[in-house]
Order: structure tokens, then sequence, then C-alpha cells
């Protein structure tokens, strides 16, 4: 858990271990890594059980912490409890509850809807309204602090408006008590669907959807999705071949929310306050043999950094160029050199193009090379390439004059390349 793809690794996991515990006498679910069952078994067949799960987790490599025997237990936002037959919301007792401000800039829908969400959600997690009523006061209070006048209101989970199409349900919890012996049954009752609205085939074909989701701004008065969804009726006509795949019924489009400043801002503090305590690097940051040769005094041995090298000609004319390496700065360094000796590679950049210009015409020149920026490369956790979008903010803003190939910006990042499944060696 934790990277980029952790989610749907540790679903895919889990419902693995699954198949292979359906055989145990227990009624076992899993959200993502957290588990939780329910069985009737005795306390010594429960940590038998217990036994059993912890030795098929062992043998796929994996290690499980087990807590067998409890009556009551709280389980990511809610609380059972078997002896009483309810449950009610729980939250940490260190957690904060907090809301995004009235004021903030959000998608309008968001805050219109955030206190009837939140009253859903308590309600489904309440037993009854006494309990919710309990647990709706620290939530009340967070929402009032945060500009909302709503109040939360208890909903039986009966009453909450179903999927349309979807048949409705309803469970009735009773407490049967004779001799002094308290014993929890579960009715299930199914009734016909009475919304307008007709079920789905199974063998209906899904459409395949493809979402833009530009971030949401209260500063932009421009109406983006009306003027989106317009283009695509503009750029793709009836008469366009591309029609059965992009049209408004494939395409859709949701406004997004970008990162608060708080977040960033604390992601910022937490990497500058890395780089001041990290200890200095005891690696040479260079290793030629004449230091007063070194293309880049004497540090060519970093990496992951922005360059640009400077072209002056006899006559003054400079020209200037900015690459961008993961390598060390060296091995790129050598790399150029054999664009500027072999012929076959004249085409390789633009400043191979420049400088077998110049050679044709015999034209005395100098290359000076210079760190500009240093940044990180691209995360399989993120899929973000810091150093791809930190060359392209430098060619933009120092305007290079070799650096006007469209393709420098319209490419893909190659450093994603190595961690395609595809490129994967075995071990």
């Amino acid at each position: 858990m934790g990277s980029f793809d952790g989610a749907e690794t540790c679903e895919l996991v889990g419902l693995y271990l699954l198949s292979q515990l359906k055989n145990l006498n227990i009624n076992i679910g899993l959200y993502r890594d957290d588990g939780l069952a329910v069985t009737t078994q005795s306390a010594r067949g429960a940590e038998s059980t217990k036994k059993k799960i912890c030795k098929i987790f062992k043998d796929n490599g994996l290690n499980i912490t087990i807590e067998a025997n409890k009556k009551a237990v709280d389980f990511l936002d809610i609380s059972f409890d078997l002896r009483t037959g309810t449950c009610k919301p729980y939250k940490k007792p260190n957690a904060n509850i907090d809301y995004i401000n009235k004021e903030s800039n959000h998608p309008p829908s968001i805050k219109r809807n955030l206190a009837k969400a939140i009253a859903i959600r308590l309600s489904n997690n309440s037993s009854n309204a006494e309990i919710f009523h309990q647990a709706a006061e620290k939530y009340q209070e967070a929402l009032t602090c945060s500009g909302y006048q709503q109040q939360l209101r208890y909903t039986p989970s009966h009453q909450t408006p179903p999927h349309a199409g979807a048949p409705r349900a309803s469970m009735n919890l009773k407490n049967n008590s004779q001799s002094g012996a308290t014993t929890n049954t579960i009715n299930y009752q199914e009734t016909p669907n009475t919304n307008k609205v007709y079920l789905r085939r199974n063998n209906a074909r899904a459409r395949r959807t493809t979402w833009f989701n530009p971030p949401y701004s209260m500063n932009v008065a421009t109406n983006i999705g009306k003027k989106f969804l317009t283009l695509i009726n503009t750029c793709f006509p009836k008469t366009n071949i591309l029609l059965k795949v992009i049209n408004r019924n494939t395409i859709k489009i949701s406004y997004s929310c970008m990162p608060n400043v708080k977040s960033i801002i604390t992601a910022h503090n937490k990497s500058v306050l890395a780089q001041k305590n990290t200890r200095a690097e005891s690696t040479a940051q260079c290793n030629c043999r004449d230091r007063k040769a070194c293309p880049l005094e004497n540090n060519c041995l970093q990496d992951s950094i922005i360059y640009q090298a400077t072209v002056t000609q006899k006559d003054n004319q400079i020209d200037t160029y900015i690459g961008m390496t993961e390598n060390t700065f060296k091995t790129r360094f050598y790399q150029h050199n054999s664009t500027f000796r072999l012929p076959h590679k004249r085409n390789s950049t633009s400043l191979s193009e420049k400088i077998w210009k110049l050679k044709d015409t015999n034209t005395e020149f100098t290359i000076t090379w210079d760190i500009i920026a240093k940044s990180r490369p691209c995360s399989p956790a993120t899929k973000i390439c810091s150093l791809c979008l930190e060359e392209r903010y430098q060619i933009l803003t120092r305007r290079p004059s070799l650096n006007k190939k469209k393709n420098e910006f319209l490419s893909t990042c190659p450093h994603r390349r190595k961690y395609l499944l595809q490129n994967m060696k075995p071990p």
C-alpha cells in the first residue's frame, strides 16, 4: 500500500486469498488490506481457524495479524457489537474532523451535497436514530465551523434512495429474549422494483467512455464544460471518420480538484528540510584524469540534471541548447561527442546539427557546459517525471536558439519505458 497502483494490487491479492479461504467455516470480507470475519464456531474452533488463515498467508509469502474471539470490533469507519446486535459510526480517538470551507475553491455540486452525503453515511452506519444523534454532534460541529448551515438528519437505510433500476431490500433486526438469553435474528425481505427504470440486460455491451477532468476554479468565468462539448460537435461532425470513437456519448467531462495550499506547503517544507538534514555526499563529483579538462568544472558525475550548452563562434555569435539527462552528465557528454564525430549521427540532436554545419564551413567555435537545474526523474509511484517537466520549463523561459523541434514538447517521457512490464527482467 502507498504506491500509485497499491490499492488495485491489494484488491487482486485479496481476491486470490479469499478464493483460498472459502472452504473455512467463516463469513469473511476484505477491504484493501483490512479484513473482517464472523463465525459461529466455539472459541477453540476460532483459534484453530486463525492458525489455518495464518498458514495460508505464510504459504503465499505474506504475514497477517489476527485478533480472534472478539464480540465488538472497530472496522474502518464503523463499530460492530455482536452482543447488542448494533453498529455505530467510528473514528480514531485522535482524528480531527475537517471539511472544505463553504467559500473554498471547489465545484458547487461538492459543497452543495457535502452535508447530505455525510448524513447518509452516518445513517447507514447507525442502527437507530439514537446512535446517529450521539455520533452526529462532532460532525455537525465541524460542518458549522466550515460555514455550512445544513443540519444532519437521520435517514433510515431503507429510506435511502436506491440506485435506479435496483430492487429494494429491507433488513429487520429483532431481539428475542427467553430465559435471560438474547439472540439476534435478521430477516431479509425483498420488495419489487417500483422505479420506472428497466433493469439493464446482463448481455448489454458497455459503452467505452473517456473522461476529461479539468481542474475547477471559481476565478474562471468561462463555462469550460460547455465549450469543450461544443468543440466535439464542431471538430467531429457526422461525416468525420472518428465520430464512432469521439462523440458526445463517449466523451464526458467532470471537474477535478487540485491539492489544497496546506498540502503543497507541507510537501515543500518536507522537501527543503530533508535536503538540510541529509549528510554531505561522500562520493566524488568528478573522475576525470585531468581535472582542468573537466567539461563541467569538476562536477561531471552529477545526475538528474538539466544542462545548457553554449556554442560561441569566432565572430562572437552565440547559440544555446538545453538538454537533460537522468544518468551522469559525463555519460551524456560522451554521447554528445559521438554525435559530433560520427557522420551518421549528425541529425541526432539540434546541437549536433549546428556543430556539423560549423564544421562543414570550417568555422571555429567553442562549447561550454553549465548545469541550470536539478530535478527528480520519473517515479513509477506518481507517474510524474519532474525532470522532463523542468526541461520544458527551462526551454520555454530561456528560449534557447537551438531548441526548435516540436517533438521536444510533444514526445512522451523516455524515462517511463524502463518501468513498463515488457521491459522488466525476471530476477
